[in-house]
């Protein structure tokens, strides 16, 4: 099994903006860990970005940055797990997306993420979560 940290969502927004409490510490995390960012967390914090700032040039500032960090493609295998994964656990199907992070950390071997939640679907599969 890999040993790298799936980053979610969350670590990647309180990492950008300074004004909160995790930020600091989600920014040690990108700097000192082996980690690596799926796809579908990409495709999230670019959303956020977009919305929370409504500007294109701050977008593509922060797509340059991330391009020093190893990106996950997510295939069929892994979608697929988490789609089980959800069905089992009788989660709405507004947590897809925390389910295919989730199915990736578990090929990966690990998980930072401040979301309570998904900690403790983590935890249930025994993923090691950060911090």
């Amino acid at each position: 099994m890999r040993s790298r940290v799936v980053i979610d969502t969350n670590v990647l927004v309180y990492a950008t903006f300074v004004d909160n409490e995790y930020h600091y510490e989600a920014y040690r995390m990108l700097q000192r860990r082996d980690v690596a960012i799926p796809y579908i967390v990409l495709y999230e914090y670019l959303w956020v970005l977009a919305r929370l700032t409504g500007d294109v040039d701050i977008v593509m500032t922060k797509l340059d940055e991330l391009s020093d960090f190893p990106l996950i493609h997510e295939d069929l295998k892994v979608m697929r797990r988490g789609v089980s994964m959800l069905k089992e656990d009788g989660a709405p199907l507004s947590m897809l997306n925390d389910y295919i992070i989730l199915s990736v950390s578990m090929s990966e071997g690990a998980l930072a993420t401040y979301d309570k939640t998904l900690r403790r679907l983590a935890a249930k599969r025994q993923v090691a979560v950060m911090p």
